[in-house]
């Protein structure tokens, strides 16, 4: 079984990158909404490492959004795609 860090196009840097941004935004408490987003997918039975990449995503799709677009953080739009984590 191949592990993780293996795997065809896996980047730990970038891997470690997002938990780094997700972290602080959860220590931050800004945005708020990912502090309780954290809380309500780990309610939901996910592990903290779980919830953390699924925030994760989301930021990605975010960043993605910024950079194709070349507009500022949506707040409205990340906040949306938060609140749509399962």
């Amino acid at each position: 079984m191949m592990k993780k860090d293996e795997e065809p196009g896996y980047d730990k840097d970038l891997h470690k990158a997002i938990h780094t941004i997700v972290e602080n935004q959860i220590k931050g408490d800004d945005p708020k909404e990912v502090k309780d987003t954290l809380k309500r997918l780990m309610d939901l039975g996910y592990t903290r490492h779980e919830s953390i990449h699924k925030i994760g995503t989301v930021v990605l799709g975010e960043i993605y959004e910024v950079e194709k677009s070349q507009k500022p953080f949506n707040r409205n739009r990340f906040v949306n795609e938060l609140n749509k984590l399962k």
